[in-house]
């Protein structure tokens, strides 16, 4: 086949959408928002190079096209989690699956993971990395990246999180060695391209170089920038002397703490949302969800 499927989130976010014939009873369903929703629709078109709904006036509507694809990808769906659900029950061991973002699991979770397995060696972690938001059809736990709080998810806070700015330490012995706001002027910024995926699904606005330009009083308009798509990457550049990173600080403490990354203009810092557990709340009988919710509620305070 030459042409690649499109992801099967957003197949699955169509497949309820076209049952429902409404977006926000989707949304229910998903546990998302409507925006949410939509997006991942027009995403799906996008890829697909055609309407699959007619967005009447308070109504929606499949095309002919929508109409074609609906029960295939039904099909297709019911198939695989039909099939995953036979491996799980045919499997001795208990696997926890958990929803969470490439650059968390890489800089956070993982380092950090080999206490839970040595503690619940009867659980096998599965760790799904990817952007955006856990409809839990596969997942059983999130944690998530700015939250938003739906009436059928069960939220539980994990941890603040401040931004600042890190270079390496190489860049502290030149000429302009960031003793004042100016000195930042003549430095490459490094941006991450993936900060706005978030607002998509309405959840907050990602601090930006223009908040850290106000913040500084500095005008960085016509700075040389260097642009990367994970979070990870872009501490992975600052480390290698590349430029000025924005950090976030729960991702950075471990370069922090081994030197390989230094905190600049350390008074001037902006807040995140901050990192919660999420979950359906009808997976709070899970045993593997209640001991992972114990451990890592712990790992965090």
């Amino acid at each position: 086949m030459n042409k690649k499927l499109p992801p099967l989130n957003n197949l699955n976010t169509f497949s309820v959408a076209a049952k429902h014939l409404s977006f926000s009873k989707a949304a229910e369903e998903l546990s998302i928002t409507q925006a949410a929703v939509s997006q991942q629709i027009r995403l799906l078109e996008q890829r697909l190079g055609f309407d699959l709904f007619h967005r009447l006036h308070r109504q929606l509507k499949l095309t002919e096209q929508g109409i074609a694809l609906q029960n295939p990808v039904n099909v297709a769906l019911n198939g695989i989690s039909n099939a995953l659900e036979k491996l799980n029950k045919n499997s001795k061991k208990s696997i926890l699956t958990i929803s969470i973002l490439p650059s968390l699991a890489i800089k956070w979770l993982i380092p950090r993971l080999s206490d839970f397995n040595q503690k619940h060696p009867d659980i096998d972690i599965h760790i799904n990395a990817h952007l955006g938001l856990s409809d839990f059809k596969h997942d059983d736990l999130s944690i998530s990246f700015g939250h938003q709080h739906h009436a059928n998810l069960v939220a539980k806070f994990l941890m603040d999180e401040d931004m600042f700015l890190v270079v390496s330490p190489k860049l502290l012995t030149g000429k302009y060695n960031f003793n004042k706001p100016n000195d930042l002027q003549h430095h490459t910024l490094i941006h991450d391209s993936v900060d706005c995926v978030f607002e998509a699904y309405g959840i907050f606005i990602e601090p930006s170089w223009d908040d850290f330009s106000k913040l500084l009083k500095v005008d960085i308009k016509n700075n040389k920038s260097l642009t990367l798509s994970q979070s990870h990457l872009v501490l992975q550049a600052a480390i290698a002397g590349q430029g000025v990173a924005i950090a976030r600080s729960i991702l950075v403490s471990d370069d922090l703490e081994a030197g390989q990354l230094v905190k600049i203009y350390k008074n001037k810092v902006l807040k995140s949302p901050g990192y919660h557990l999420v979950y359906p709340k009808s997976h709070g009988s899970n045993k593997n969800i209640q001991k992972f919710e114990q451990w890592i509620l712990s790992a965090c305070h």
